[in-house]
């Protein structure tokens, strides 16, 4: 495959992954714990790898890998969350959803360690820099698929307008980014009065008048592009009657496991903790996944890739 044609592939496959993230996020929308001195419910608006202090504090703050970071730092005065983003599409949609739901961030503060491959840091400085295409790419990003198409262009400008990107990549000291964020909150310009455009994708896309919009069966299937988050081993243990799910680094070394009879909340946590970057690789852990529970249940023999069989 030439390297257009992977292009073309890699796009195809992070539009079906946003889709797939959607529809998630739309299943655990209203289940978000309440938080104290809240003044927009709920919030945040969708669900991600974060921790949330103060919902009215100025300071928002993303500590990109850096994974023990984000906790302590939600507990500083001023902040209002903290999270981690691993990726320049997925993660950074997140990120500008839950922050324009909220008018009382003024601030983003970028710290903590960057990822070699997708720069989000990079990316997150393009984007306030440069802004993005008319298909949603942002300009001169650098790294791994750096495309915000499933968010509107005016909640990407506000997004814009809103926050002061404050730029501290590679910082994971504490008390030093403590010390950013008191300076910041001390020059809070207050609540941002405009609000963001909201979307109406669903309602637009879903009926055509009072019926349902009709589609036919079929369509191109997009070869399996290699997931760079890594790859996982899917096996049943008829003792505790549980499928298990080990998921590896792209070197092979051991990552997570996840261990349940849902197929459904297995893959759910999967996607909740961004261990998928690729829409066809979350449809593929779909289809084993429901094959492994069908095999338990029915105590067929099961075996990743193969055809489910009697024992």
């Amino acid at each position: 495959m030439n390297g257009s044609k992977n292009k073309k592939a890699e796009e195809s496959i992070t539009r079906v992954m946003r889709r797939v993230e959607g529809f998630k996020d739309w299943l655990v929308a209203g289940r978000f714990r309440n938080h104290r001195n809240s003044a927009i419910t709920p919030w945040p608006v969708v669900p991600g790898a974060y921790v949330v202090g103060d919902s009215l504090g100025p300071v928002a703050i993303c500590t990109l890998t850096s994974n023990a970071l984000f906790t302590p730092l939600a507990t500083l005065p001023g902040v209002a969350i903290a999270g981690r983003a691993f990726s320049a599409n997925l993660g950074i949609e997140k990120m500008v959803s839950n922050v324009t739901a909220n008018p009382s961030i003024r601030f983003l503060l970028l710290c903590g360690k960057e990822s070699p491959y997708f720069q989000v840091g990079q990316a997150l400085d393009a984007l306030f820099a440069y802004g993005v295409t008319s298909g949603g790419r942002i300009i001169k990003a650098s790294g791994h698929m750096p495309e915000l198409s499933r968010i509107e262009m005016a909640r990407i400008e506000h997004f814009r307008k809103q926050v002061e990107l404050v730029n501290c990549v590679g910082e994971t000291k504490i008390d030093t980014l403590a010390a950013v964020v008191n300076e910041l909150a001390g020059r809070n310009p207050g609540l941002l009065q405009d609000a963001p455009i909201e979307s109406a994708a669903v309602a637009s896309n879903s009926k055509v008048g009072d019926g349902f919009r009709l589609i036919v069966p079929g369509g191109h299937r997009e070869s399996l592009a290699y997931d760079p988050m890594g790859f996982f081993i899917i096996t049943l243990d008829r003792e505790v009657n549980e499928i298990f799910v080990h998921h590896y680094w792209s070197d092979h070394s051991p990552a997570h496991l996840v261990r349940g009879r849902n197929a459904e909340a297995i893959l759910l946590a999967l996607l909740r903790e961004e261990l998928i970057s690729q829409r066809s690789h979350a449809g593929y852990l779909g289809a084993e996944l429901a094959k492994a529970e069908t095999a338990m249940r029915l105590d067929l023999h099961y075996e990743q890739d193969q055809p489910l069989r009697l024992q």
